[in-house]
């Protein structure tokens, strides 16, 4: 699907002057006008981005989706699971039959939690009609404000139907517009009303003066847990307390991270937990981070310190040992992917590893970040550096996974290497299986022998409902599905069954792509504990 939000901005943009050249055609043209976008058909992503079909919603109850919006994670601790969150919250399409206000405000509000301030704010900009809706406009608010657009965020204020009470961020919005302007007689009367309605605290009377120029004798710590207080924080010059970044929203963190008037070194560890949540991109987390003042040595996070170093010696032993140390700290999936991506160009260019296990990491690493050319080179390293065959099993079978190149000798030689640990190999032939791999004579029989080792049972309800989506070849619906079913630590924690349910019934909706990056990423994670 075409990013319809996209299309109709261009189409405004031209549009006087193909009103000057209709005058001039020789016979009349007909002329069609294009429906307006609302809340469910503006998008993120064109087809070619990867964007679902334009009926992904339009066999789903409102109600659920509601409920599985809702039940979104608010940090992912699984990349694919994001990357399939964000596929389909990115994604517009035909709204569903019935009342599918809610639904729609919980989308906005799945886009908020994940942070993604850019696609939150183009997607509301494409719908105007939603803006007056007070719980949407709320979101755009504080996307734009994240953003660090300030004139735009106050603009979503004032467009918004307040309503009866008037909801207390847009109330508060309006005295952070003021003061920041410099009109502090609005900005009282803002307060004023914030107060009458219980909208008001002493914290936020203090930022307000401090953001007018009139901070008190004992001006407030700043806040951050949402982009408003961020802002605030940011305009009034307010000094940070003690764990400034914790319980923030990452919203939040992509404001800190995008403002240059954020102190050092939360700049940087704001981007790089921002970055981590997915919500900036590699290249502007390198570009912020290389803005990082050379004095500032301390409380830096540690993909910053890495930078400087492959920044020094680019493709050194240095610069492969500072990756190395990086990836080698990576608690979870996530992170490690994050890493990976992060160093995926300095990866790539690296002509040596420290040691066995960095070239074991450095392998894996290409592979959780989909560059098949570049993995298919970091493996064969890693033999020949003489990395046991053992470890490299799982790796063999990931990329063969990425590449779409499963056959009978690759699952006999999973199962060969896997000989010492055979209920984690067992539970690797459950993962082809759900990728519609025909597991036949030894690989059945192995499969019998071994009970697939570890894991986690998904969310039975959830994977009831995923069932029922994919009868109805309800495609969103069944995305959303997937991921609640997966629980908050991600797919690869499950146990073999769910993993396979979910897996298949990705792929039986048509998201195939999506299904081999799960199956990827549980491969590479091993059996979980």
């Amino acid at each position: 699907m075409i990013n319809r939000s996209l299309a109709i901005a261009a189409l405004v943009a031209v549009a006087p002057a193909n009103a000057l050249a209709q005058q001039n055609l020789p016979r009349p043209v007909e002329v069609q006008s294009l429906r307006e976008l609302d809340a469910w058909s503006v998008s993120a992503l064109s087809r070619a981005e990867g964007a679902l079909s334009a009926d992904l919603w339009t066999r789903s109850d409102p109600n659920l989706l509601a409920t599985a919006f809702e039940r979104l994670p608010t940090i992912y601790q699984s990349p694919s699971a994001q990357a399939l969150a964000r596929r389909v919250l990115f994604s517009g399409g035909d709204a569903p039959r019935g009342d599918a206000i809610t639904a729609a405000r919980m989308r906005f509000d799945a886009l908020a939690r994940m942070g993604a301030a850019d696609q939150l704010a183009t997607m509301a900009a494409g719908s105007n009609s939603s803006l007056s809706d007070p719980v949407i406009a709320q979101f755009a608010a504080q996307a734009e404000l994240a953003r660090g657009r300030r004139s735009e965020a106050c603009a979503r204020g004032r467009g918004a139907n307040f309503g009866d009470p008037p909801p207390a961020l847009l109330l508060r919005l309006r005295a952070y517009c003021a003061a920041a302007a410099g009109d502090r007689a609005a900005a009282d009367l803002a307060l004023s009303l914030a107060r009458t309605n219980a909208a008001e605290d002493a914290w936020f009377a203090g930022a307000v003066a401090a953001a007018g120029g009139a901070a008190p004798a004992r001006p407030p710590a700043a806040r951050y847990e949402n982009a408003l207080t961020t802002q605030l924080s940011l305009a009034g010059n307010l000094r940070p307390g003690a764990n400034p970044l914790a319980d923030v929203s990452t919203l939040s963190l992509v404001a800190l991270a995008r403002s240059e008037a954020t102190q050092q070194p939360v700049r940087a560890q704001a981007t790089a937990l921002a970055y981590r949540r997915g919500a900036l991109t590699a290249a502007e987390t390198r570009t912020i981070l290389r803005a990082t003042p050379a004095t500032i040595t301390t409380g830096l996070p540690v993909i910053a310190g890495a930078l400087r170093q492959v920044d020094a010696a680019p493709g050194s032993i240095e610069a492969a040992t500072a990756i190395a140390t990086v990836l080698r700290q990576a608690g979870v999936a996530a992170e490690f992917e994050a890493a990976a991506r992060f160093f995926q160009a300095d990866i790539a260019a690296l002509q040596t590893a420290p040691d066995h296990a960095a070239a074991l990491m450095f392998a894996r690493a290409s592979l959780i970040t989909g560059d098949v050319a570049v993995s298919q080179r970091l493996v064969a390293s890693a033999r020949a550096a003489g990395v046991d065959e053992a470890a490299l099993a799982p790796l063999d079978l990931a990329l063969a996974v990425l590449s779409n190149s499963v056959d009978a000798t690759v699952v006999q030689r999973r199962i060969d290497r896997g000989a010492s640990q055979p209920r984690s190999a067992a539970r690797d032939l459950a993962i082809l299986a759900g990728l519609g791999v025909q597991l036949e004579g030894a690989a059945q029989s192995a499969l019998l022998r071994n009970t697939p080792q570890g894991g986690v049972q998904g969310d039975a309800g959830a994977l009831v409902a995923l069932a029922g989506a994919v009868e109805r070849r309800a495609v969103g619906e069944g995305a959303l599905l997937a991921i609640v079913a997966s629980s908050e630590a991600g797919p690869a924690r499950l146990d073999a069954e769910s993993l396979e349910r979910i897996i298949r019934s990705l792929r039986a909706l048509g998201l195939e792509a999506d299904a081999r990056r799960i199956a990827v990423e549980a491969i590479l994670a091993g059996q979980p504990s």
